[in-house]
């Protein structure tokens, strides 16, 4: 007798962090390997103002890193009662999908994956749907208990230093061409000087610069 072959299904689910594109990639290796289509998906949140530009500089990162791999980026809002887990298993549903791809960690909705109840009620939701749940190291395990909270921040290229600088510094140094980037900087706790981490987001992935005395040391 032979068997009827089922072909296989890869949704991958990403929330803003610096870990979708680990995700992605991991996704992208399983869809490969079973030679399957493969989907990201990322939940929005229903209310506008929590999606700001660090968050869209990730979604447009991962858009890019999906298509690149031949996927399908999705982008679907939760609200009207809705939760993650019941937009995962709607769309899951609608794609056919047959493995679900998931990481540990993250903030906002995604925060709701690795407290209470979420697995098992994503669970319930999907039925015979495999659930992959990855391990992902969130950014600078002890960065907030050695640094203060993070704030706006620009870097500005001068006399071929990259250091600290205001945002019309930032707007002037963009405007003439010179080097500038935008970021969040984590100042080291009990310093009196500007020195910690500046967050930046690249094509979806954050990097943190090392800053010494409001400037960046490049390793």
């Amino acid at each position: 007798m032979v068997m009827e072959r089922h072909e296989e299904s890869i949704l991958v689910c990403v929330h803003y962090g610096p870990h979708g594109q680990r995700l992605i990639q991991r996704g992208s290796r399983l869809a490969e390997l079973l030679g399957a289509p493969l989907r990201v998906l990322t939940v929005a949140p229903a209310r506008r103002e929590e999606y700001n530009l660090e968050k869209e500089r990730y979604v447009a990162g991962w858009r890019k890193q999906t298509e690149q791999a031949g996927g399908e980026f999705l982008v679907r809002k939760c609200g009207g009662g809705k939760r993650a887990a019941d937009v995962i298993a709607e769309t899951a549903r609608e794609l056919d999908v047959t493995q679900i791809v998931i990481g540990r960690a993250s903030q906002s909705i995604w925060h709701e994956i690795t407290h209470g109840d979420f697995v098992d009620d994503l669970l319930e939701r999907i039925g015979a749907i495999d659930l992959h749940i990855v391990a992902v190291q969130r950014y600078p395990e002890m960065l907030e208990e050695s640094h203060e909270k993070g704030f706006a921040a620009y870097l500005v290229e001068k006399k071929g230093r990259c250091v600290l600088s205001s945002e019309e510094e930032y707007e002037a140094a963009l405007i003439k061409g010179k080097r500038a980037l935008e970021g969040i900087f984590f100042r080291e706790l009990d310093t009196d000087f500007d020195s910690g981490l500046f967050k930046v987001v690249k094509e979806g992935q954050a990097e943190y610069l090392k800053i010494v005395q409001g400037e960046w040391v490049e390793k």
